[in-house]
């Protein structure tokens, strides 16, 4: 079947290529009417139209990069149906990659999507400092970044996430307010969201007159899952060795708190009765875990959109020549009482 041309539409409504054009890229200079009625002619006919053509002539891609530690975690599966739903009405194609935390594979990931002529990249970085200033150097020149999710760093764009310190107080002050004192906090290596919650988590402690543990306390190299399991399991092995075993656990992020919960009933340690269990997660089976997780969810889906939107939105200031006036943009998280606790 012969691919419908621009000149094809043209020619059957009896108008310009350019109105045709207009049109399709929904241009104010196009009246309602007329671009309700190309654009129904054009899905009746199933008109697509020639992205390199049109890249050849705009300098434009319409592609954007996306680049998220995991897509099989929860949180950031969700932020991508957030920035797809909101790229379909754009007419923007989306470019996912993995850094799987690892500051080499998230360089070759920017390399790629460089090298792509995308438009721009989304990304939630590694650390608070790797790869940064190649950020930075991208985004004041052809290639704007948008920051999502890990936002504790210096690059000067929009960041969008949450406040990552009050989420960790309030899930702490939950645990506290039910009497739980020896709380294990098991967190990651990596500067920025990891720490702001250890710093909230450490605030709700001394907010209640408790003495903060270093003992208490463990951080897993979030780039090398396999061991991850085994650091937490030597951790609760060696408290219990000392003794001294936790009556609450705070879990940072999802991969921890699956992990974490998985152990425990490999340990066969009940959950309250033993340890009580908290945790940040995005998982939508948390209700159905035995028992169900009480835990800290992120706005993902939303925090997708608006990521989207910010990106689209300096592409067209940079366009129209407009300046810019970047924000860090925190949501509230979600904490959501369960059986767990």
């Amino acid at each position: 079947m012969k691919r419908l041309t621009l000149k094809d539409i043209a020619k059957a409504l009896n108008l310009s290529v350019p109105t045709i054009s207009k049109a399709l890229s929904d241009s104010h200079e196009i009246n309602k009417e007329t671009k309700e009625k190309i654009v129904a002619y054009s899905h009746e006919h199933n008109y697509q139209y020639n992205a390199l053509a049109r890249s050849l002539k705009t300098g434009k891609t319409n592609i954007i990069g996306v680049i998220v530690s995991t897509i099989s975690n929860s949180f950031f599966s969700q932020i991508l149906e957030g920035i797809e739903e909101s790229s379909l009405f754009q007419q923007y194609n989306i470019i996912i990659m993995q850094s799987r935390e690892n500051p080499a594979i998230e360089k070759k990931c920017i390399d790629i999507l460089y090298s792509k002529g995308v438009d721009g990249i989304l990304i939630s970085p590694v650390s608070d400092r790797a790869n940064l200033n190649y950020l930075e150097q991208l985004h004041h020149s052809d290639c704007p970044i948008v920051i999502f999710d890990r936002i504790n760093n210096s690059v000067n764009t929009f960041k969008i996430g949450i406040d990552n310190k009050k989420a960790a107080k309030r899930a702490t002050q939950e645990l506290i307010d039910r009497n739980y004192r020896n709380i294990l906090h098991i967190t990651g290596l990596a500067n920025g969201v990891t720490n702001e919650r250890l710093t909230g988590f450490q605030e709700a402690l001394k907010q209640n007159k408790i003495i903060f543990d270093e003992t208490l306390l463990l951080r897993c190299d979030l780039s090398q899952i396999q061991i991850v399991e085994q650091q937490i399991l030597s951790k609760l092995k060696e408290l219990e060795k000392e003794q001294h075993r936790p009556d609450a656990i705070f879990t940072a992020t999802d991969l921890l708190t699956n992990r974490t919960i998985g152990l425990l009933a490999q340990q066969k340690i009940k959950i309250p009765e033993q340890i009580a269990l908290i945790g940040f997660s995005n998982t939508n089976y948390a209700f159905s875990f035995n028992p169900p997780l009480t835990c800290v969810s992120q706005p993902a889906k939303n925090i997708g959109k608006l990521a989207f939107e910010k990106m689209i939105y300096i592409l067209e200031c940079r366009l129209k020549k407009r300046e810019i006036v970047y924000e860090t943009i925190e949501l509230d998280a979600d904490i959501t009482i369960r059986e767990s606790i």
